[in-house]
């Protein structure tokens, strides 16, 4: 989950397209669904939550997803 306190950011999520997050929003990001962060405001804070605490990132390159 991400909390945005300050500024925007921009995801695109596998299936689902390209949401713009800006502060007070808030967003539940489904376990393993593939995710990419395409822009943000340079005064950008947020608050991500996870469980488990400790996880795998895998890169996936353009064109392999």
């Amino acid at each position: 989950m991400i909390y945005v306190l300050k500024g925007w950011i921009r995801f695109t999520y596998e299936g689902q397209g390209e949401f713009t997050f800006r502060a007070g929003d808030s967003c539940l990001q489904p376990a393993d669904i593939i995710h990419d962060e395409l822009a943000c405001s340079d005064d950008v804070e947020l608050i991500e939550f996870t469980s488990p605490a400790e996880f795998e990132t895998h890169r996936v390159d353009q064109g392999q997803a």
